[in-house]
């Protein structure tokens, strides 16, 4: 087999090869889960499109879109101009433009741990380190921000806040984003800000998104229809810019010469934005899919409670939720062991670059009847 290949991923190749039906505990692909977002908005749009086609690209993307980007936030009290929004075929893509617009070899970018396996591939493309920062377990996974401090130098061109986080499920307050932003402004560093999953916020009131609660003078907030939507499959995110005028107009002008580049939306699923954001049948749609989500997390944190081998943080948000094993156990075999003898697959927490302790990842997007017996599994191999 091959040898880049961890040995966790081996273990379930080989398991899946011999026949064995395995329970993968993590998905975060919505579809996999039975979330469909209704076929027939798609259809009609697509069918149009296809019926009258044409092709008159716009480096930023089609205005129609980028309006209705800039209403979503406006209906949730953020102030965003359709001529600072950047429609890009996902937020791996997002962030490749920004690391190239905000970097030069040698620079470096400061992110959260545990985080994301995305960063660090892009960073490797660009020739500059991701310098982490940590978040706190025993605080909630609350962010440690003076470590944040100590980590940035004259070489750091950027912070990345992810909020909703993945994989912990914490969400940034807003004493803690207003602290950050105020750093950021004194060191003249741009913020990231990574809001796939806002949608997924299961705290108290509205969700805290950095440019309602502070003022960065430059922030680049990410978000797309993969996640929000449950469409994965039609690659549309986007990057809207905010900030000073001074700092957002060079900001602009240089992301729109990248995007100008590849021009890499395609053009049915720019017009078919709109018709997303505001159908009644969509709107319904996402209504359902937000309450069955927090649903299938109140089912995993009730599970996660019976174990007194578990201890965790309830997610506020997002897809996840980490565990910490209180059994001196080997993070990596233990995965293997539980797979192996249960056919339950969960993420260890070396793959979100976290080796303070053991850990296991689930995601409760999965399916109730998998969440219950895929943890009912976990918690009898942990209390063997």
């Amino acid at each position: 087999m091959t040898s880049w290949i961890n040995p966790i991923e081996q273990t379930y190749r080989r398991l899946k090869n011999e026949g064995h039906d395995i329970i993968r505990l993590f998905s975060g692909n919505p579809i996999d889960e039975g979330f469909h977002f209704p076929g027939d908005i798609l259809q009609q749009s697509y069918s149009n499109y296809f019926q009258n086609l044409d092709y008159q690209p716009e480096s930023k993307g089609l205005l129609p879109a980028r309006e209705a980007i800039q209403k979503y936030y406006q209906n949730q009290g953020a102030t965003v101009d359709a001529e600072n929004i950047f429609l890009t075929t996902g937020t791996s893509e997002s962030f490749f433009y920004l690391f190239s617009l905000l970097t030069q070899p040698g620079d470096n970018i400061l992110t959260p741990n545990p985080s994301y396996p995305l960063f660090d591939p892009i960073a490797s493309l660009r020739n500059i380190e991701l310098r982490h920062y940590p978040l706190m377990e025993e605080k909630g996974w609350a962010l440690d921000i003076e470590t944040l401090k100590q980590k940035t130098d004259t070489k750091t061109k950027a912070i990345i806040l992810v909020s909703p986080h993945n994989p912990t499920g914490s969400v940034l307050t807003a004493d803690e984003v207003m602290k950050i932003t105020d750093w950021a402004n004194e060191k003249n560093i741009p913020l990231i800000c990574d809001e796939v999953f806002s949608e997924f916020y299961f705290g108290e009131g509205f969700f805290p998104r950095t440019i309602s609660v502070s003022k960065p003078h430059l922030c680049f907030t990410l978000n797309g229809l993969s996640k929000m939507f449950a469409l994965p499959s039609m690659k549309l995110s986007w990057i809207a810019v905010t900030g000073l005028s001074e700092k957002v107009i060079p900001a602009v002008e240089h992301l729109e010469l990248m995007a100008d580049t590849f021009l890499s939306c395609h053009t049915a699923i720019q017009k078919t934005l709109p018709i997303i954001f505001e159908h009644e049948e969509s709107l319904s749609f996402l209504k359902n899919y937000k309450n069955e989500v927090r649903s299938r997390r109140d089912l995993a944190i009730e599970l996660f409670k019976k174990s007194p081998s578990l201890s965790f943080t309830a997610p506020q948000g997002s897809f996840y939720l980490m565990g910490k094993i209180l059994k001196p156990v080997s993070e990596e075999d233990f995965v293997i062991e539980l797979m192996e003898e249960t056919g339950v697959f969960v993420h260890p927490g070396y793959f979100f670059d976290y080796e303070e302790g053991s850990h296991v990842v689930i995601s409760f997007l999965t399916q109730p009847e998998k969440i219950r017996s895929g943890i009912q599994a976990l918690i009898e191999f942990l209390e063997k």
